[in-house]
């Protein structure tokens, strides 16, 4: 039975001596190795890890893309890459196999180089007596990242050969007697020290880590814990829009606003009236300045499928508009970008993280349910939105006019929003059926939503267009596009009340039931 598959990765000592393994007159192996030289490794992963989250290292040596299977060191796929670009996109890779496995990780988002470690790099084959490999041997050392830096740490890893398991097994085992310069570890170690070369912390995420809350602490600890988190989402992603890589940078920084906002919304009698109100207005008005830039992001990525709504004769007329689309996203980005790097922008940040970090005695009088306890508000807030989310399902008429459907989205929004927050209160399987069940309405609503303002885009596009010749085929597919979202859009309206009764049932309310148990009175 074949018991070694995958490399064996062993930490070494500097007085580590490959011959030294042919001591034992046992071991009849011999070695060709290749001249020790200079090798950098470019570390990729997205902005939110999700390669290193499925268990998957993205290094590019040696002009080759490599994916390796972090838990065994196992090459899952390569492909050649000649180039050490700052980021890149799965639909740029050539090869069938790593851009399908790359897709898998992120479709929307584009992998980045965290970092380059310098390594010291020696390989060789190792050899049996009829001079055959056996297996392979690479011994890498990660050189120091400055000059305050001394020690080297040092790996080697032992790769087989199809074939030739025994004398693979038996070389593993004759190093694992030299306990003075080697031992046994893992490919993930290895990684992480090439991670910890350039100081990264693989997996941390400020848009994807939940805050953790204290069911008895008083809510206005609990609200500036939360708005401290979604201030750190901000600030993580505001450094990267300007640079324009992907669109969830702005996507990640746009529901942390929303989030921000939902979260003040609720706050009257927790905080202070006349600063709660200056940052609601102020939150506001940074989400209102994203709008017209996401909106473009939005129609640009969606640039096949509304092609495809077309018949074939119509779709290079659209060309034109994307090119008008794709410049006044620049000018749009450019207006953004100096807005966040302005002064009066980073002092509103700076204000509003004192302003949380802040802790002033409450005022009775101005802040009278600031000492009541997380549980309670958490339980009263998102039973209040569930019954208002119900109610006014309950009421939209059969037609589902656009305005009901507008409201009742919002409505779906606070609460899934409220669960989120206070989602490490509650029992999490029973919250994942509660969100599921919603998501199930939510992304009904939000669909025709997205319909509705795609509609109302082109619509005010077309009407733009100046009464030229050369724009007939435009305006003439832009109008085809208007008529294709409309039908779409009427057929996800007619949709809406199947999937209400689905979230209005008996089943969704024991659920809810369920979520509260913890915390009921006696």
């Amino acid at each position: 039975m074949i018991t070694h598959l995958v490399p064996v990765v062993f930490s070494i000592s500097e007085v580590f001596d490959i011959e030294r393994i042919t001591e034992n007159p046992d071991i009849s192996f011999s070695f060709e190795a290749q001249p020790q030289k200079k090798e950098p490794l470019h570390l990729y992963d997205t902005f939110d890890w999700r390669a290193w989250n499925k268990n998957t290292a993205i290094i590019l040596s040696r002009n080759q893309l490599n994916l390796i299977a972090i838990d065994n060191g196992k090459k899952v796929s390569s492909v050649g890459f000649r180039r050490t670009p700052q980021s890149f996109f799965p639909e740029e890779i050539p090869d069938d196999k790593t851009r399908s496995s790359l897709q898998a990780f992120s479709k929307p988002r584009a992998f980045l180089r965290y970092g380059t470690v310098s390594t010291l790099s020696q390989s060789m084959r190792v050899l049996d007596r009829n001079m055959k490999t056996v297996a392979t041997i690479e011994i890498r050392s990660i050189l120091p990242s400055s000059a305050q830096e001394q020690e080297q740490k040092r790996f080697i890893t032992l790769t087989p050969v199809r074939g030739f398991h025994k004398e693979f097994g038996k070389l593993t085992r004759h190093i694992l007697t030299k306990p003075s310069y080697a031992e046994t570890t893992t490919y993930r170690n290895f990684f992480l020290a090439l991670l910890d070369a350039v100081s990264c912390q693989p997996g941390i995420n400020a848009s994807k880590t939940p805050v953790k809350l204290h069911p008895d602490n008083t809510i206005v600890d609990s609200a500036r814990e939360l708005l401290l988190s979604t201030l750190a989402v901000i600030h993580a992603n505001e450094t990267w829009i300007p640079k324009n890589i992907d669109t969830e940078f702005l996507h990640d920084y746009r529901v942390a606003i929303r989030r921000t906002r939902s979260i003040l919304a609720r706050l009257q009698g927790i905080l202070p009236p006349e600063e709660l109100l200056t940052y609601k207005q102020s939150f506001r008005e940074l989400g209102r300045r994203t709008n017209d830039l996401r909106d473009q992001d939005v129609y640009l990525l969606e640039a096949d499928r509304f092609r495809e709504l077309l018949p074939p004769a119509m779709r290079n007329s659209l060309n034109l508009f994307f090119t008008d689309l794709r410049n006044r996203h620049k000018k749009e980005l450019r207006s953004f970008s100096r807005h966040i790097a302005s002064e009066k922008h980073k002092r509103f940040l700076q204000e509003w993280e004192s302003f949380l970090r802040s802790d002033p005695q409450s005022d009775p009088d101005r802040t009278p349910e600031a000492r009541r306890i997380t549980s309670d508000v958490a339980v009263a807030s998102i039973r209040k939105a569930w019954k208002k989310v119900l109610r006014h399902g309950r009421t939209t008429s059969p037609e589902a006019t656009d305005t009901e459907l507008h409201a009742l989205r919002l409505d779906c929004k606070k609460l899934r929003y409220l669960l989120e927050f206070y989602s490490s209160l509650f029992p999490r399987k029973t919250l994942r059926q509660v969100v599921r069940q919603l998501k199930n309405l939510q992304d009904n609503l939000g669909l025709f939503v997205d319909l509705s303002v795609q509609q109302d885009y082109l619509t005010t596009y077309l009407s733009s267009l100046e009464c030229d010749e050369e724009v007939i085929p435009l305006a003439a597919s832009i109008g085809g596009l208007v008529t294709a979202l409309h039908h779409k859009r009427e057929a996800v309206r007619k949709e809406f009340h199947h999937r209400f009764e689905k979230f209005d049932r008996t089943e969704t309310e024991t659920m809810f039931n369920e979520l509260f148990k913890p915390y009921r009175q006696p």
